[in-house]
């Protein structure tokens, strides 16, 4: 199974808010190929939550370490913090912890973001536990510390990508550490 780390976010489509951000589109892309994904990070508890655990649902992306924040306000959403409106959820030492303990058989752990020294390693130790790879997807801080696994990798993000193609190659090379583990 693959994790991916990550606060999602929602964008507005239309009438309808649609999950965004790089944790989903790195989830997305690894379930696309065929991967077994959860999805460890959290949300706001309002509309915005609703439709990133809902929308990850129905595209087979399991969510049941994703936090919900009654405190906070899912980004994105048109009341989010640069209204005033609420706080960003926060991805702490602990929620990332319960939450990686929630999944006990994985063999990656993909970072869609920057995390504090202290998140970090709770993921490096949980990976090192596990015998799972790391993926750094284009995060710089996490980049020395992850080297110094047997299993880790930083995915540098090219001057020409955007956020789609970027998410897309960090959730393929996911697959194929996957699959390189059970073989």
């Amino acid at each position: 199974m693959i994790v991916v780390l990550g606060r999602p976010n929602v964008r507005q489509d239309g009438p309808h808010l649609r999950p965004a951000g790089l944790a989903v589109e790195i989830a997305l892309a690894a379930a696309a190929e065929g991967a077994r994904v959860e999805v460890v990070g959290s949300v706001g508890d309002d509309v915005g939550g609703d439709a990133v655990a809902v929308a990850l649902g129905r595209a087979g992306i399991g969510h049941a370490a994703l936090l919900r924040d009654a405190a906070a306000v899912t980004p994105g959403m048109a009341t989010d913090i640069a209204t005033g409106a609420g706080r960003l959820p926060g991805l702490e030492p602990g929620d990332v912890e319960l939450g990686l303990r929630y999944l006990s058989d994985f063999s990656v752990i993909v970072l869609a973001e920057a995390l504090s020294e202290e998140a970090q390693a709770v993921v490096l130790e949980a990976a090192a536990y596990q015998g799972a790879a790391v993926v750094a997807a284009n995060d710089p801080e996490a980049s020395g510390k992850t080297s110094e696994l047997e299993r880790g990798v930083v995915v540098p993000r090219e001057t020409d990508d955007d956020e789609a193609s970027f998410a897309r190659r960090a959730g393929q090379l996911a697959v194929r550490l996957e699959r390189e583990s059970q073989s």
